[in-house]
């Protein structure tokens, strides 16, 4: 719809300037009639199309800490009495994140134009199933700014998570990005002409020296075979990330992962217990919950599990019995929901395996990450030592030979 730049007289003879989203100048000031407003002129305001055209190249959907922020700000708002559109344009018009400005702005129009809240939501496709399909309940609720406001709580607590985990995993990472990289330059650059020294003058090389100038070689030789190796593996995983047959295999391998497996199943339990505690309070039933919860779980064997759960509901089981049948589920969180069900408290108790399970796994990356650094630091030591000896114990043996010659020489 175009955006019409307009000017207004108020009841009093004041004189009103301003901008707004209509099909035409007939809509607008029917509009501004319902305000108390008699528009005086109207014309369609070109610069600020041509500012929604650039605005239109902005794709994507929004982040986690995007809308913690858009359900905060919205909850406050509505809870202080300004009407929705208004809310929804002034926190459009104030956004410098250009996908939820460019959505904002569609939402106002299409709200204006007669859609609901919710039904103005699904048709910007910037906003999650799951985030939809709440706003539609406390729509139908009338408690749409406290639903906003869980929202908004929940989200910041999976955001945090997430961060928590993204974070543990980079210092590992970067070192071992460090160490690959630093045995590159030596083995590939600095060794190969000291090698050539060696070999010219038939040093004798011991076995740690031998394995470091194999390695080398076969860096100098096939270094780009390598790297060439590592990029169609990734392109590989990518490809079996995206297809359902091949990504139901790699989620298996990530719970069943003998290490890590276990976090990973409290990671997902955390999240999907986070959703199920946020639907209920919504005021959702519990198989509806599991239904809508899931779309935000990507995870095919988590899916999986919880949906043969939902269909024991379904045929008449209680929700604790119906988890008893799954291995990937804990029996600790089975018995706090069976809890939940027989004191009538099962949003706290989900609530309550969510935030444990946050905790534990947050105590968990800490505890790993303390472990995992001396291991580190001794790996990078035990690599730079093998190196240097590797490196020094010929070049010691040359320099003790040609001493010897020289010694030699002279004594002659």
């Amino acid at each position: 719809m175009p955006e019409f730049a307009y000017k207004a007289a108020g009841a009093d003879g004041s004189i009103v300037s301003g901008s707004q989203v209509a099909h035409d100048e007939a809509q607008l000031a029917a509009r501004l009639s319902a305000e108390g407003l008699f528009l005086i002129e109207a014309r369609q305001d070109k610069f600020r199309q041509f500012l929604n055209r650039l605005d239109d190249f902005a794709v994507g959907s929004l982040s986690r800490r995007d809308l913690v922020e858009f359900c905060n700000n919205l909850s406050v708002m509505l809870r202080a009495g300004v009407p929705l559109v208004r809310s929804l344009d002034e926190l459009g018009s104030d956004s410098e994140n250009k996908i939820l400005r460019k959505a904002l702005k569609k939402v106002v129009a299409s709200i204006m134009g007669g859609d609901s809240f919710s039904q103005a939501l699904t048709a910007t496709s910037s906003f999650p199933k799951l985030f939809v399909s709440l706003v539609e309940i406390g729509e139908e609720s009338g408690n749409l700014d406290r639903t906003l406001s869980d929202m908004s709580i929940h989200y910041k607590k999976i955001d945090v998570l997430i961060r928590n985990v993204r974070k543990a995993l980079i210092y590992p990472c970067f070192i071992m990005l460090a160490l690959l990289l630093a045995a590159y330059v030596f083995l590939a650059k600095v060794f190969p002409p000291l090698f050539e020294l060696l070999e010219q003058f038939e040093v004798p090389l011991p076995t740690v020296t031998k394995v470091i100038m194999a390695i080398s070689e076969s860096f100098k030789s096939s270094g780009h075979w390598y790297g060439l190796g590592i990029i169609f593996i990734i392109i590989i995983l990518v490809a079996m990330r995206s297809r359902d047959e091949t990504k139901r295999y790699l989620d298996w391998v990530e719970f069943n992962l003998p290490p890590l497996g276990k976090l990973f199943i409290q990671m997902r339990m955390a999240f999907f217990m986070r959703y199920m505690a946020l639907i209920s309070n919504a005021g959702i039933d519990l198989i509806r919950g599991i239904k809508m919860s899931l779309l935000s779980i990507n995870n095919i064997v988590f899916q999986e599990t919880m949906e043969r759960a939902r269909q024991k509901i379904i045929e008449g089981s209680l929700f604790s019995d119906a988890l008893r049948e799954s291995r990937y589920v804990p029996r600790m969180t089975i018995r706090m929901i069976a809890v939940g069900e027989e004191s009538g408290t099962l949003p706290e108790q989900m609530n309550l395996v969510a935030e444990y399970y946050s905790e534990d796994l947050e105590r968990k990356i800490a505890t790993a990450l303390a472990m995992l650094e001396p291991l580190l630091l001794f790996a990078m030591g035990g690599l730079a030592l093998a190196l240097v000896m590797g490196i020094l114990l010929p070049l010691y043996n040359l320099v003790s030979e040609l001493s010897s010659s020289v010694g030699s020489g002279g004594g002659m």
